[in-house]
Order: C-alpha cells, then sequence, then structure tokens
C-alpha cells in the first residue's frame, strides 16, 4: 500500500453486523446489531527488521460508529426491542501496513504478511438495550482480528485469526463464528460476525 501524502485524509468505510443467538434456561433470545462504521488513518508508528523499516503500524481513530439493534425474547418471558444509537469515543482500531516486498512483525511479535492487517473491536455489540427501547449502559465488545494489540475492556467474543486486507490493501472483509458452550454456564451465546470495509482517500 502506498503511503498517504500528508494533505489528504485516509478514511475506512463501512459496515459489520454482530448476530447473537442467546439460549437462556426460561428460553431463546435472538440478537442482532448492525454496525456503520468510519474509521481515519491517524499516527503511523515505523516497524523496523533490525535495522530495515518494513511497515508502519497505523492507530484508526473512530470518526463514526453507529449502530442499529433488534432482538426478540421468546419462553417464559415474550417481548422485543430495538435502539439506535451514535457512539461517542469509541475504541480505536488498528492496521499493520507492510512495505512491498516485506513481511512485518507487530510490537507483540505476531507476523504480518506483505498484504498487511488490521483489528478492530465493535462496542456495544451485545445487551445494549432491553425490550422495547430501553437503553442498558453497559458497553460488551466483540472483536475483529488478532495479534496487533489487546483490547482493554468488556469483550463478549473476540476473533481467533490474523485478519489480512483484501485487494491490494483496500479491503477489509470476512466472518467468523464463536460459541461460548465450552464455559458451561447457564446461559450460552452463539455468534456469528460479518464485516466489510473499503478504503477511501480524500484530499
Amino acid at each position: 500500500m502506498a503511503l498517504a501524502s500528508l494533505l489528504t485524509t485516509v478514511l475506512w468505510v463501512g459496515v459489520a453486523q454482530v448476530d447473537v443467538m442467546i439460549w437462556e434456561p426460561g428460553g431463546e433470545h435472538p440478537y442482532t446489531t448492525d454496525f456503520e462504521l468510519e474509521y481515519r488513518e491517524a499516527e503511523r508508528t515505523p516497524i523496523r527488521s533490525r535495522t530495515t523499516l518494513v511497515g508502519y503500524s497505523v492507530r484508526l481513530v473512530p470518526a463514526r460508529i453507529a449502530t442499529k439493534v433488534h432482538h426478540v425474547v421468546r419462553g417464559l418471558l415474550n417481548c422485543s426491542g430495538t435502539g439506535e444509537e451514535l457512539i461517542v469515543d469509541g475504541p480505536d482500531a488498528q492496521l499493520v501496513v507492510t512495505l512491498p516486498g516485506k513481511d512485518a512483525v507487530s510490537a507483540i511479535g505476531t507476523r504480518v504478511p506483505s498484504a498487511g492487517a488490521y483489528q478492530i473491536v465493535l462496542p456495544r455489540a451485545i445487551g445494549a438495550y432491553a425490550c422495547g427501547t430501553k437503553r442498558n449502559a453497559g458497553d460488551r465488545w466483540v472483536i475483529v482480528g488478532s495479534g496487533l494489540f489487546h483490547p482493554a475492556g468488556d469483550i463478549d467474543a473476540a476473533d481467533s485469526a490474523l485478519r489480512v486486507l483484501e485487494a491490494t490493501g483496500t479491503r477489509m472483509r470476512g466472518s467468523y463464528a464463536f460459541s461460548d458452550a465450552s464455559r458451561r454456564q447457564p446461559v450460552r451465546h452463539d455468534y456469528k460476525v460479518t464485516w466489510d470495509l473499503h478504503r477511501q482517500v480524500q484530499p
């Protein structure tokens, strides 16, 4: 990926979805959060192999995180809920950009291929709204990608894969499924996470 001019703004714009089936002792609770996402590329930290520059770690600052929630409770209690929210002060994401022909190793030791890699935090992904339109205060995160940094928050689902950029470094796209059934708790969550963001350069 070519380095952007200091006179341009580089954005990553797109959507994501967290779709979770919550299995409770008294019934089931499908919960879906749709995200509209926009991140701005901010400061770059050089990555070196010995003395050779091989790439950059790029901070992605959330310019817009908007959510739309829909869920249903079926069982002993039957109800539904919705909510829309514009999240301010959302958590940063991170991108590792490699120079042509190079592989980079991030600050925590993960090898990133020449295509580059990324990691995103989806805030308020689960349980942000109760029945009706009641807004809950909790901020439960779902993570896209791994190995670039360690998010410090209330993580509901963590990705196990390093996520590599597509389309010559201009697209973040993918999906994964996760279940916490192995925790053997009374409530089980089965997740499907999808996302698709494109790189845009603005003068």
